[in-house]
């Protein structure tokens, strides 16, 4: 998976568990899985932990991936402790979105084992970070505006004449102290009693284009 790293600060916080696509059962058996940071854009797929994550459903079992986002208004709410950045933005949860798009994805494979893969989507919902006051990463004060943005940033860049130009964040000032929390289930969410994992994601920033920029 691409890394790109502009700003690294490592601290420690309070970690509060957050609340799954799995709590409104409570015989659900789910296993909490840190998968350090990403980039909106990127390609993510299921972390192969051995016997721990694969061939754990019968075989040809419906299972489901779902992405969706933990209310930060507690706190910072994964059980890992932020890697790349200092702050996020104080907001509710987000829906659960299905992410199993194609077909083979549907259900587990004759062995019992499951695979899912798909492109972390770079809406707004997932990383309110972005060109001033849109995804509200900047924030007006009585004194004026406070600056952030993201921690880790892969820019667009394309030729003029024999120079490569790269976009870059537009503020001087920028921090890039900035994170968010992204979950995903994956699971038998039609069994009476569900079981899965769920993945813990950091999301640092976003592959950042020149269509970014209204």
């Amino acid at each position: 998976m691409r890394r790109l790293l502009y700003f690294v600060a490592i601290v420690a916080m309070l970690a509060i568990p957050a609340s799954t696509a799995f709590a409104d059962a409570p015989d659900a058996q789910v296993e909490q899985i840190p998968d350090g940071w990403w980039l909106l854009g990127e390609l993510w797929w299921t972390p192969d932990y051995g016997d721990t994550a694969f061939d754990v459903w019968a075989p040809f079992e419906r299972v489901d991936a779902y992405m969706w986002r933990p209310s930060t208004l507690g706190g910072w709410p994964l059980t890992q402790a932020p890697i790349m950045g200092t702050w996020w933005a104080t907001l509710p949860g987000s829906d659960y979105r299905r992410m199993s798009y194609a077909e083979d994805y549907f259900y587990a494979d004759m062995f019992g084992g499951y695979y899912a893969e798909f492109m972390l989507p770079r809406d707004e919902v997932w990383f309110p970070c972005s060109f001033p006051l849109k995804w509200k990463c900047n924030f007006a004060t009585p004194t004026g505006i406070e600056y952030h943005s993201p921690a880790a940033m892969a820019y667009e860049c394309w030729m003029e004449g024999l120079n490569l130009i790269c976009l870059d964040w537009p503020w001087a000032m920028a921090p890039y102290d900035t994170i968010s929390p992204v979950v995903i289930d994956v699971g038998n969410f039609e069994n009476m009693f569900p079981y899965g994992f769920e993945y813990e994601l950091e999301i640092a920033g976003m592959f950042w284009k020149l269509s970014d920029i209204p």
